[in-house]
């Protein structure tokens, strides 16, 4: 089986040919529904000392890296849990608890990690396979639409022509968390509470000011229309269209449910192994062992540059700069699932802090298959 992808420049999709390795019984590869293929960095045209450099690179430095996972040609090829291995390892496993959740972060192979806003991500996939079934008309639809009801007559008016369109490009123009302003957290109602808040452009404005307009709220709205649309927790819509279609059980993943909600900004606990096969579907075009979970047209989409300063396409970050270029799924600390469409790679990084990532996945991970 041939798959188209596209490859983003700018603002064009560069369509090329990704063919999964043979599943015919005897390669020894079958698609990861229920466990990844394993091969060699060798046996994938990969370099391992440039991955024993990366290795010493992290120990020496001391950073604060969970876990690495590397999928190459549809194997995993490479795969670090780094608790046991780092001079201080109490130093990178300290975290916090999530207090809403009380669901542990990844101390090693065997627990489930935060994904934080990699979470956004999947609520694009989601609202992709929404707009497929019909369960959404367009994405020109507002958010009052669909929830007529919260439309208070003191709020900013132009708040009524925010679309999905706009959420998906971070061009509400709700107030971004990181804005500088206090906002609220999750409590009581939080989507009164944040459609009151005000708006720092109008909506439409391009994504300009990376932290100041990149709004949790604006994605957890997407899964609010999820809910009206569906009729269902956006977790339980996503275990049936795309987990569980893509051999991730509900037992392997967390997704935490605050006002009747799931986020769609964050929340999401889930295994890095598992995490890459998200990756492995977008590498795909959206499709899965011959069934297409999501339009090849949304991944596209996804991956495209929209116009702005911000290099983003549908809640996915675009590294257009480097060659190979790349676009991922970001979460706060570190967390990243990477898709290299030029060399058949996924990447899975989990994290204590953003530290240094750029130059591993660039100088180490990606140059492995350049050495």
């Amino acid at each position: 089986m041939v798959i188209v992808i596209g490859i983003t420049v700018g603002f064009i999709v560069i369509p090329m040919l990704i063919t999964p390795p043979p599943d015919d019984g005897e390669s020894g590869w079958s698609w990861p529904t229920f466990g990844w293929s394993t091969s060699t960095p060798e046996e994938q045209n990969m370099s391992s000392s440039v991955l024993d450099d990366m290795n010493f690179f992290i120990f020496s430095e001391q950073i604060e890296i969970d876990s690495i996972s590397i999928i190459k040609n549809g194997y995993l090829v490479y795969e670090e849990y780094y608790k046991d291995s780092l001079p201080n390892p109490n130093r990178n496993f300290t975290v916090q608890v999530d207090p809403a959740s009380m669901d542990p972060i990844l101390l090693n192979d065997t627990q489930k990690h935060v994904l934080y806003s990699c979470t956004k991500s999947i609520t694009s996939l989601l609202i992709g396979i929404a707009l497929d079934l019909g369960f959404i008309d367009n994405l020109s639809q507002t958010f009052f639409e669909f929830y007529p009801e919260r439309w208070n007559a003191t709020y900013d008016a132009r708040k009524l022509n925010i679309t999905i369109e706009h959420l998906l490009r971070m061009e509400s123009g709700l107030l971004g968390e990181f804005s500088g302003i206090p906002y609220v957290t999750y409590g009581q109602d939080y989507l009164n509470h944040s459609l009151s808040m005000p708006l720092l452009y109008a909506p439409g404005t391009p994504y300009n000011d990376t932290w100041g307009s990149y709004s949790n709220a604006g994605t957890t709205f997407l899964s609010a229309i999820i809910n009206r649309t569906t009729g269902r927790l956006t977790w339980d819509f996503a275990q049936e269209y795309l987990f569980d279609p893509i051999g991730i059980p509900r037992e392997n993943l967390h997704w935490r449910e605050q006002d009747g909600l799931n986020p769609g900004s964050s929340g999401i606990y889930m295994y890095p192994q598992d995490m890459a096969k998200i990756g492995y579907l977008c590498l795909n075009n959206g499709t899965w062992n011959g069934t297409q979970i999501v339009s090849s047209q949304w991944i596209q989409r996804s991956q495209t540059d929209n116009p702005g300063p911000v290099p983003y396409g549908y809640l996915w970050w675009i590294n257009s700069v480097q060659s190979p270029t790349y676009y991922f799924a970001g979460g706060m600390y570190g967390q990243k699932i990477v898709i290299v469409n030029e060399i058949d790679m996924v990447i899975v990084l989990t994290a204590h802090a953003d530290n240094f990532q750029d130059q591993i996945i660039r100088d180490y991970i990606i140059a492995s298959h350049f050495a």
